[in-house]
């Protein structure tokens, strides 16, 4: 099987990385684009993922672009099928070039991004809590993010704790910031940077505070910067507790049984409902400090993964 995958997000990354590189000991080919998004580029780069960097952005134009660019680059790889997240580009090249298309997604997504993207796959893979919601829809149990924290592909790496002026067994938070740059996030705000900086503050008075910080935005004062992409899940797992605006980090953490607090304005996301309505995490539209505190004393259970990665491959080997 010839195979190609766009990444748009370092999500992406971590999500497809253990089933190309089970493909390629399979003997199958996988050619994989990429968006220069935050730290995407330095990820694949890490893992040794080798990609071609595709045009970025959303408009009208970028969209035909990209298309154009994805639909050249996959006629030249002789692609048998083509993959990737909640993705228009990936669809409309696709449909062009009549070959099968396989999106993954854990998010409804809006009407118009939908019609360029999950309306035009021959499948869509989604967790259970989104069930019924897409054409030629199929689920799994859990969430997506167990495709690389399942314990048959990740276990903490406690070197990072050094690398990051923080003692063995020294508990301390970690707290992501977002960019809010995203097409979903037009007109959308989190937190201020005065909020920013009363948070790590509030938390800093119990722990020292890890950041991960989205785009060129500055580590809010009295924080430790995460210092490689590739180190945040060790951090995470081995942390205290999290606290951040973004989604896929409080899922991470949650998924893990570390106390999680997700702060956003996007209060519907159906992953963030089910694991809020389970106690694995808790959801709020503001910074509460009060709130927040308490979270972080009580430890949620440790769920059960599923070896997602598993069945990504099934999903991906299948014709339609």
């Amino acid at each position: 099987m010839r195979l190609l995958v766009d990444m748009g997000h370092p999500a992406h990354v971590h999500f497809f990385r253990n089933a190309i590189k089970e493909l390629h000991t399979r003997g199958h080919e996988v050619k994989v684009t990429a968006r220069d998004k935050d730290v995407t580029l330095a990820l694949l780069d890490a893992y040794g993922l080798e990609c071609e960097v595709r045009p970025s952005g959303w408009r009208p134009l970028n969209l035909i672009q990209t298309t154009g660019f994805i639909k050249k680059r996959a006629r030249e790889f002789k692609a048998d099928k083509l993959a990737g997240v909640h993705n228009p580009y990936i669809a409309g090249a696709a449909k062009s070039l009549k070959k099968p298309c396989i999106l993954f997604t854990d998010t409804p997504g809006s009407k118009m991004v939908n019609r360029l993207s999950v309306d035009r796959a021959s499948k869509v893979v989604t967790p259970d809590c989104l069930a019924g919601m897409f054409e030629h829809q199929v689920t799994y149990p859990g969430y997506k993010e167990m495709a690389y924290l399942h314990p048959k592909y990740f276990k903490p790496d406690k070197s990072v704790l050094a690398r990051h002026g923080i003692n063995e067994n020294e508990p301390f938070f970690v707290v992501r910031f977002i960019e809010w740059s995203a097409y979903h996030d037009s007109g959308v705000k989190g937190l201020s940077d005065t909020e920013k900086a009363n948070l790590v503050k509030h938390l800093s008075k119990k722990r020292k505070v890890v950041a991960s910080v989205e785009g060129n935005h500055k580590k809010p004062p009295g924080t430790i910067p995460v210092t490689k992409p590739e180190d945040v899940h060790s951090l995470l797992a081995l942390s205290s507790g999290y606290v951040g605006e973004g989604a896929t980090m409080a899922k991470e953490a949650a998924i893990m049984g570390i106390p999680t607090v997700y702060i956003s304005p996007f209060q519907n996301l159906p992953p963030i409902n089910e694991l809020s309505k389970n106690k694995q995490l808790t959801s709020m539209e503001k910074n509460d400090t009060d709130s927040i505190e308490q979270v972080l004393k009580t430890k949620p259970q440790q769920m059960d993964m599923s070896d997602l990665t598993s069945m990504i491959l099934k999903y991906l080997g299948e014709t339609n």
